[in-house]
């Protein structure tokens, strides 16, 4: 298993929009409809461009994971947040989460994130050239853990159809027009 270094980022607006219930708790039940979905909305100025993968309920605020692209000071990177109950840790904490998938098994830096009361969950700054991504397009589950936490597992059916146009969309998020 590999690491990869810490990296600043942050979340923009649009992206925690997303975060605004804590689902990685519903019952499985509740959680039928969700499917992957891929947004973009390319304004003029790059910073200002909206690039993201999420996995929900359509048109409602039950989303379990999703992932914003980004540019940093001297990077374009794709944000992976993933709903974990992280209850017992502060908003900003650095921790790190185990992925897992078939033939894939590495350790990220994350940070807690806790856009609005009641939610939480894990970020995670990845190059767009990072493995992860092919494995989650290639794959029909993962699941991740926060050491000493519990394992959470994320369908990911459907998400193979959308996963290239975001990477292709993001590493060239300077150059899209509407």
């Amino acid at each position: 298993m590999s690491r990869h270094a810490p990296r600043r980022f942050s979340l923009a607006a649009a992206g925690l929009a997303l975060a605004a219930s804590v689902l990685s708790s519903l019952p499985a039940s509740a959680q039928d409809g969700m499917v992957w979905e891929y947004h973009r909305y390319v304004e003029a100025n790059p910073l200002d461009t909206y690039l993201g993968l999420s996995y929900g309920i359509p048109q409602t605020d039950a989303v379990r994971a999703w992932s914003r692209c980004n540019i940093g000071a001297n990077w374009v990177y794709g944000a992976l947040t993933l709903a974990y109950d992280v209850s017992n840790l502060s908003k900003g904490d650095n921790v790190e989460v185990e992925i897992m998938a078939p033939g894939y098994a590495m350790y990220h830096d994350a940070m807690v994130v806790k856009p609005e009361e009641g939610t939480w969950g894990i970020s995670v700054a990845l190059d767009l050239s990072d493995p992860l991504w092919g494995v989650m397009a290639g794959q029909n589950r993962l699941t991740y853990q926060v050491p000493g936490g519990a394992v959470e597992h994320l369908p990911l059916s459907g998400l193979a159809s959308h996963m290239g146009r975001y990477i292709s969309d993001c590493s060239r998020i300077g150059d899209l027009r509407g």
